[in-house]
């Protein structure tokens, strides 16, 4: 009974997240080509490099492999190896959005300009992404890798967005400058 509440809180919280998600709509503008390149060869994403989350999610081989009676065994240790797999690339998600998030603030430390607003929504987008990434988390300790496939496919999109966020603070100096911030960057990350 305890599981089907938390369960049904945290199935609101991730819903009222898609909501808020929903309504905030695409950004007012996009960030320059270069700029997102740019902050891909600045920052280590290691996470949303990682390109093959559909097929790490995806439960046709472990119900291929459930439908044999001599396999089960093999099954479950297919299935304990996924999970496994998938809560260490939701690790990697969320260091990805803490270091994106960090960068942006490194860049606005620097003196580039933006706005109170543009950061309480970068903030509250950080916020809404970590805790949908700890849902997931949660539902995969829980139930398993396939339980939630497309919404755990679709998290690496929160990285995504979040690099496009700092792309547009990144292009804000002009490219020239690019080449210290990243020297800057690397040092204060060492």
């Amino acid at each position: 009974m305890i599981n089907l509440i938390i369960f049904t809180t945290l199935g609101l919280v991730l819903f009222g997240s898609f909501i808020v998600l929903a309504l905030k709509g695409s950004p007012r503008s996009l960030p320059d080509s270069s700029a997102v390149h740019a902050i891909s060869e600045i920052i280590n994403l290691e996470g949303s490099s990682f390109s093959t989350a559909k097929r790490l999610l995806d439960d046709t081989d472990y119900q291929v492999l459930c439908s044999n009676p001599d396999l089960r065994r093999l099954a479950e240790r297919f299935r304990n190896e996924r999970r496994r797999l998938a809560l260490t690339w939701i690790s990697l998600l969320q260091n990805d959005l803490i270091t994106l998030w960090r960068f942006r603030r490194f860049l606005i430390q620097r003196g580039v300009p933006s706005t109170v607003r543009e950061e309480l929504g970068t903030l509250q987008a950080l916020v809404l992404s970590l805790v949908l990434l700890n849902f997931i988390r949660l539902s995969i300790l829980a139930v398993g890798p396939f339980a939630l496939p497309r919404a755990t496919r679709q998290a690496g999109q929160l990285v995504d967005s979040m690099s496009k966020g700092a792309a547009l603070v990144l292009g804000r100096i002009p490219a020239a400058g690019w080449a210290e911030i990243e020297r800057s960057w690397v040092k204060s990350a060492a």
